[in-house]
């Protein structure tokens, strides 16, 4: 007996994969967007927490539709609805986070977990038959992808800070991590929901403590250089130095910096001077967004211990740890 498959199942078992290119195009267009006008850019990222929304809400409407008939979705049908809210989400925000990454930092892991994650929703034999049925990873991938979301949409939508958008991206994290570990942990009503509720906590705790391993997705550097003068009125920095004597250090030096943050958003960003690894001198430094070659500041530093000999790097974060960039130069 032949089971005839319904036109749109077959269409978009065809074309369902396109659903992660046209993120991942989207990703790519919002973030080119917002270097030139930031308000379309906001229209666009607002549609992304919306679908989220969607997906948080999945579990309801299933039960839903379970009692109504004339609401009756197949399981199939939710399953490819929920693989391209996924699919949407981790491509949709993964150009932001690699064009802001910082390579040569622990920021590569989380590039790569993104990356893993977002291929594995694309794989069907991986997404269907390892991550649907399992409710703990299902909602394990729920609370990645609303985590990535609010980390590139709060920035943009609300002017929040890089601190305050990870703040919020943290609790979201927690809260929609509770079915999971209420999934794992295999107790009684009473000790289950606390040890689901500090399992929780724990993670926003550990989260927090790897926050420098994060990028934040909405700022960049677009240019840095250690220079040994500054132009004041045009802004712009003298000759980069990568390597240069002890007697050159007289006059001091200056780090430059230009950083790129959208419109509207203004931040407070440290340069961190180390060196041979100990942080010896921290520079606050407020920048507003909107520019789009970057907010032009710098430092300056002219005191460099007795021995400044070595290996010095200036380290641009956020107020949260959260890397922006980094430059290296040696005293000789």
């Amino acid at each position: 007996m032949t089971v005839e498959v319904p036109r749109w199942q077959a269409l978009w078992a065809r074309w369902r994969h396109g659903v992660a290119l046209l993120s991942f195009g989207a990703g790519i267009g919002s973030f080119l967007l917002i270097q030139r006008q930031e308000r379309v850019a906001q229209a666009l990222v607002f549609l992304l927490p919306l679908s989220w929304l969607l997906a948080f809400a999945e579990p309801a409407l299933q039960r839903l539709a379970e009692r109504k008939a004339a609401l009756r979705l197949s399981p199939l049908l939710a399953g490819y609805l929920t693989q391209a809210l996924h699919q949407e989400s981790l491509f949709f925000t993964l150009p932001f986070f690699i064009a802001t990454v910082t390579w040569n930092s622990s920021q590569t892991g989380f590039i790569v977990l993104m990356t893993a994650l977002a291929l594995v929703s694309i794989i069907d034999p991986l997404y269907y038959r390892h991550v649907l049925p399992r409710r703990a990873l299902l909602w394990s991938f729920h609370a990645v992808a609303a985590f990535v979301t609010v980390l590139t949409a709060a920035p943009m939508l609300w002017q929040l800070t890089t601190t305050q958008s990870l703040l919020m991206a943290l609790a979201m994290m927690g809260t929609l991590s509770l079915p999971v570990w209420w999934q794992l942990l295999r107790l009684p009503s009473g000790r289950r929901a606390l040890l689901t509720a500090a399992a929780a906590v724990t993670l926003v705790w550990a989260l927090w403590q790897l926050r420098a391993a994060i990028p934040p997705s909405t700022l960049r550097v677009t240019r840095i250089v250690v220079t040994d003068h500054v132009d004041p009125a045009q802004k712009e920095p003298g000759d980069a130095l990568t390597r240069l004597p002890v007697s050159s250090l007289s006059n001091g030096l200056f780090v430059w910096s230009s950083i790129h943050a959208p419109r509207g958003l203004h931040e407070r960003i440290e340069h961190r001077w180390l060196h041979n690894g100990t942080l010896v001198d921290v520079v606050p430094l407020d920048i507003a967004g909107g520019r789009e070659a970057g907010y032009r500041a710098w430092s300056r530093k002219q005191s460099f211990g007795d021995d400044p000999r070595g290996a010095w790097e200036v380290r641009v974060a956020t107020q949260s740890d959260q890397l922006i960039g980094v430059v290296r130069f040696r005293v000789d």
